[in-house]
């Protein structure tokens, strides 16, 4: 197992984060779509500046209309059109139509991994930590700096602690 801290100047950092701000937003053009159309809150949901998803075993009759079995708004029905046309206006309004995706900039950079390989992400620090059972491919070794076990299991403590620190600040 291999251990890394993320280089905060690195071109994947600043992606990275890029990436995490469109998604934040992202998710709140989807509520937002719900909230016009007063659909039903969904566990189930995708987070993409090209199309909308909802769960379609939580909608009702009319609604089950505008959508396919798949969740996505049908263009042949009325409401559907509508969805994504709003879907699609908030989209544009917020600067978000070509951004790209966490999972894409992983992919570029060469952080992206194949099935059967372990990849864990410690986030919610000033920067990022990655665990790995595979090296790296491509020039991805360039935006990342290895450290030991016992940095990223300190690394580990002080998100933990950060998170705790989080949940009671807000029981108060």
């Amino acid at each position: 197992m291999k251990f890394y801290r993320v280089k905060p100047e690195s071109k994947y950092y600043k992606a990275i984060l890029t990436a995490r701000n469109a998604e934040k937003k992202l998710l709140e053009i989807t509520q937002a779509v719900r909230k016009e159309f007063d659909l039903p809150d969904c566990d189930q949901y995708s987070v993409s500046p090209d199309y909308y998803f909802h769960d379609v075993e939580v909608l009702e009759d009319e609604q089950l209309k505008a959508f396919t079995q798949k969740g996505m708004p049908k263009k042949n029905s009325k409401l559907g059109k509508q969805i994504i046309a709003f879907h699609d206006k908030l989209v544009e309004d917020a600067n978000l139509k070509n951004i790209e995706t966490e999972r894409i900039v992983n992919f570029a950079f060469g952080i992206m991994r194949r099935q059967g390989e372990t990849l864990e992400r410690l986030n919610g620090l000033d920067t990022m930590y990655i665990k790995s059972d595979t090296d790296f491919r491509y020039g991805a070794i360039d935006h990342l700096e290895e450290i030991t076990e016992a940095d990223y299991v300190k690394a580990y403590l002080s998100a933990l602690e950060a998170k705790e620190g989080a949940k009671n600040e807000t029981k108060v």
